[in-house]
């Protein structure tokens, strides 16, 4: 069972006027990464709205989905992460972390990342894409028949997802979102310092990380200025 925990609670001061509500392909952001985040199966979807929340509230119906406040958007996405973990179901077992600001995402990464999950229950999920992959480069594409399987460096057992890889040049991958953490790894969220965020619960000596590589450049592009907007809309 996994919750979905979508973070809309910045103050998107970067952007200068909210991400939430930023349209592209006859949606806005908000409700593409809600109707992607479906796609996973989640139990429940949680978004967190922070100052803006009036703005959001009247332009978008969020029917079934739950709403948390992050009262403390100053603290940064942190604060937003432990806003919702206070309204997740109890029965849930992982929570799914999503970014507001990521809309090109398909569905069917989210049921990756999410199926993936359910056959490593034990350990934190990070997908992974080759950084120029959101270019779309010819040397990308060649590359895919080089690749082989990815298995976690400390598992034994192979991935039989064929968009799942290994990469003998790591630094060609770049992490992205959304992340799955296990319930069991719930409290360090609000144990670490505000100011190392979900790094520190990432990079924390006790919890195990399995990287999922996937070939969609989504999961690692977000927009936060104008320009990359632009760019998006362009």
């Amino acid at each position: 069972m996994i919750s979905a925990l979508v973070l809309a609670g910045g103050g998107s001061s970067r952007m200068g006027r909210t991400k939430a509500l930023l349209e592209y392909g006859g949606r806005n952001f908000l409700e593409s990464v809600c109707e992607g985040v479906s796609a996973a199966g989640v139990t429940e979807t949680i978004v967190v709205l922070g100052t803006s929340r009036a703005e959001v509230l009247a332009a978008w119906k969020p029917g079934e989905i739950r709403i948390a406040f992050n009262e403390t958007p100053e603290l940064g996405q942190i604060a937003s992460v432990r806003a919702a973990l206070r309204l997740v179901n109890p029965r849930a077992e992982a929570v799914m972390i999503c970014l507001v600001d990521q809309p090109l995402i398909k569905p069917e990464t989210f049921k990756l990342i999410a199926d993936f999950w359910r056959s490593n229950k034990d350990s934190l999920i990070i997908p992974k894409c080759r950084r120029d992959a959101a270019q779309g480069s010819a040397a990308a594409r060649q590359r895919d028949s080089k690749t082989v399987r990815q298995q976690d460096s400390a598992a034994t057992s192979p991935v039989s997802n064929p968009l799942v890889f290994k990469s003998s040049d790591p630094l060609s991958f770049k992490r992205g979102h959304p992340i799955i953490i296990p319930r069991k790894y719930f409290q360090l969220c609000f144990d670490g310092p505000h100011e190392k965020g979900l790094h520190w619960v990432t990079h924390h000596q006790l919890v195990k990380v399995m990287d999922l590589v996937v070939e969609d450049a989504g999961v690692i592009r977000d927009f936060d200025t104008p320009e990359e907007y632009q760019q998006l809309k362009g």
